[in-house]
């Protein structure tokens, strides 16, 4: 009765699996204090719910089927289904020990860039997959120099003169990088098009 019955949950459970999604991490770089970099810390918990149906799972006959039913788990909800172990403090360490995906996010940002990255693991914590969105500083440098131009009229037509001042230190322009709902969206949504597990 056991073995049919666990036969059963494998076919009622096939072409699912379980993925836990932590809050975004940050890591603050900057010395300048006009950059500044906030997001909603569970965004990619959002997306990969929506994305994570897209992954491809072993058949078990040497093909690939998209996935039925998967099971998104955040820092909320993760506790219900696995309330063993510390997911906030340890999430790689609990997911490998429950035998279920981790997705990790983490943003770096200096004064010159921000880096938003995501990382799928497997069950035995090897990375499958990592998608990476950028953003840059811009900087403009506007040259500063005084131009007088002085327009005579006479009998003899028209005279223009140009007299170029002392030219000062150009000024900087910076426009920060910020961290758009577009670069977490693209993010997820390559994180799991077109993942293959086994």
């Amino acid at each position: 009765m056991i073995i049919i019955a666990s036969l059963l949950m494998g076919v009622a459970l096939g072409g699912t699996f379980d993925v836990y999604v932590s809050p975004m991490k940050f890591t603050n770089r900057v010395t300048n204090q006009n950059i500044v970099v906030q997001h909603e810390v569970d965004a990619p918990f959002y997306y990969s719910s929506l994305y994570a149906r897209h992954a491809k799972m072993s058949n078990g006959h040497g093909g690939y089927e998209t996935v039925d039913k998967p099971r998104v788990f955040g820092k909320d909800t993760i506790e219900y289904v696995y309330p063993n172990c510390n997911y906030r403090r340890e999430p790689l360490k609990c997911s490998i020990m429950n035998g279920h995906y981790y997705v990790e996010t983490n943003v770096t940002f200096n004064d010159e860039q921000m880096v938003f990255r995501t990382t799928l693991y497997n069950k035995d914590g090897t990375v499958l997959n990592s998608s990476t969105r950028t953003d840059e500083m811009i900087v403009n440098w506007i040259r500063q120099q005084e131009v007088t131009i002085v327009e005579n009229e006479s009998r003899h037509g028209k005279q223009t003169i140009t007299h170029y001042g002392k030219e000062e230190l150009p000024l900087k322009w910076e426009i920060p990088y910020k961290l758009l709902q577009n670069h977490v969206q693209q993010s997820m949504l390559g994180l799991w098009l077109g993942i293959k597990m086994d």
